[in-house]
């Protein structure tokens, strides 16, 4: 079996297994209740719209911290914030659990910006390593909340504290293999074991993709500091979307509640991130913490609407802004732009 055909099966099961769970959200639940919440629902989802925007805005500008040789300029955050809605778009659309528009976005750095794929690569993999470390924090607030919440019980509480803990390692261990170069280092004695010269020169590249990251990491705390809580606020944000949209479906709540039902929300994304665009898993999320909290599972399927809604309207964005971007002719930043003695180590040959 192919690599390629093995990616394909995988996906398809998972996918099928999304929208079997989908599927068992909607039988379970009344749709003409939902359909009454969804009817309140008015303009105001523009709102929804714009905060999840802005997220995208912040997140753009922690990814740019972390290409320390092009300046924190508004023009630059827009043209990150750019590629970023094209790469998010395809993430979204692509079932390769949210990785497929990695690539998307390091070929448009280089065409449209002049940038290196060394410098682009690296700065993708750090800016997804530190978002999901803000999300550590969130997380921690959103099972403190929850642990004062006394409308539910207790074993969803051990069962959400259980998933927190596992995430937390598995993030603390995503770090440690990037900061200890854990991975160009075994492989490499590996390969030396085995007498594999082919194997070792792979490695060797390896290693030095992994010390972009590790110069990254001890040569600017202060920008992986701001970078880090630049994605805790980004990941707050989410919460207080969650706040808007019972506000507009006519059933308020405590924001206090709106961080709790976030919090577990991305908790069972992050854990099923193989599923594509998080289809059923999501629902599913959404029906199960909100009928704990307001005995009301429809509710919770009218804010996934919602969230839905929402994430179909960035996504149409992102498509539509690719062809635009994409058919940019390529160009290095000027000398101006640039900060050649901050520059990413190594940054020689990536940047012209």
């Amino acid at each position: 079996m192919t690599d390629r055909l093995r990616t394909i099966l995988v996906s398809t099961a998972a996918t099928a297994v999304g929208l079997g769970l989908l599927a068992l959200v909607l039988w379970t639940t009344d749709l003409s209740e939902v359909g009454t919440y969804l009817s309140q629902v008015g303009i105001g989802v523009v709102l929804m719209i714009a905060v999840y925007m802005f997220a995208f805005v912040l997140d753009s500008w922690a990814w740019l911290m972390t290409l320390r040789s092009l300046p924190m300029r508004l023009m630059w955050i827009f043209r990150f914030w750019m590629v970023r809605m094209v790469g998010e778009a395809v993430n979204n659309a692509t079932p390769l659990a949210g990785m497929g528009g990695e690539p998307v976005k390091a070929a448009i750095l280089n065409r449209a910006y002049g940038i290196g794929y060394g410098d682009s690569f690296a700065s993708i993999v750090l800016a997804r390593t530190t978002f999901v470390i803000g999300l550590i924090p969130f997380l921690l607030v959103g099972f403190a909340l929850l642990l004062v919440e006394p409308g539910l019980a207790e074993g969803f509480k051990w069962a959400a504290g259980t998933g927190l803990v596992g995430l937390s390692a598995g993030i603390v261990a995503l770090f440690a293999i990037q900061r200890l170069r854990l991975t160009s280092r075994s492989g490499g004695w590996v390969a030396r074991v085995f007498s594999r010269p082919g194997l070792q020169k792979a490695f060797k590249k390896v290693e030095a993709f992994e010390d972009r990251l590790v110069d990254f990491y001890s040569a600017s705390p202060g920008r992986f500091a701001a970078t880090v809580i630049l994605s805790f606020i980004n990941w707050g944000l989410g919460a207080v979307e969650v706040w808007i949209a019972f506000y507009l479906l006519g059933a308020p709540i405590s924001f206090a509640e709106a961080w709790i039902i976030e919090a577990i929300v991305q908790l069972v994304r992050v854990g099923a991130f193989f599923v594509p665009l998080a289809l059923g898993t999501q629902e599913g999320a959404f029906t199960l913490v909100v009928g704990a909290l307001t005995g009301n599972p429809a509710l919770g399927v009218a804010a996934a609407v919602l969230r839905r809604f929402r994430e179909l309207v960035v996504l149409s964005a992102g498509l539509l802004m690719g062809p635009l971007i994409f058919g940019r002719t390529a160009m290095s930043p000027s000398r101006r732009d640039m900060t050649r003695s901050d520059a990413m180590s190594p940054p020689r040959g990536d940047l012209p």
